[in-house]
């Protein structure tokens, strides 16, 4: 009876884990994480570089936009079995995402250069002149 209730018990605590995985109830942060997709952004030589991971991605499915200092990142990742096999476990799953991104200056949207490779996608954007800071010459 033991080992019966262990079992059951272990079930339940599956299918809640499972559930609340699905439900995005562990995305709720605001430290980036559960986030997709997983990116770093850093400053190299005065313009932004960001990276991406966008594993089975395809680069006909992303779209990228810039707006002053918003980046938008949006895409979709397909998964498709043929119906002649017979699944015995799936854990990755297509998804859709829409992510903005919040940059710490406005972009020059004309000189973005992207570059997307074996499921890394790396975006150098550069920072608009406008935005730069200027030097005040004292008389």
């Amino acid at each position: 009876m033991y080992r019966k209730l262990s079992s059951e018990l272990d079930i339940a605590i599956q299918k809640a884990v499972e559930q609340a995985r699905d439900t995005n109830f562990f995305e709720a942060s605001t430290t980036g994480r559960g986030v997709y997709p997983f990116i770093n952004l850093f400053e190299k030589e005065g313009d932004l570089v960001l990276t991406a991971e966008l594993p089975g991605i395809k680069k006909e499915e992303l779209t990228l936009e810039v707006r002053e200092d918003v980046l938008r990142l949006a895409g979709a990742r397909k998964i498709e079995y043929s119906e002649d096999c017979s699944c015995h476990r799936l854990e990755r799953k297509g998804l859709n995402f829409d992510r903005s991104i919040k940059l710490p200056f406005r972009i020059e949207g004309d000189k973005i250069q992207a570059e997307f490779k074996n499921g890394l996608l790396m975006l150098i954007l550069p920072r608009a002149e406008s935005d730069k800071p200027k030097q005040i010459v004292i008389n």
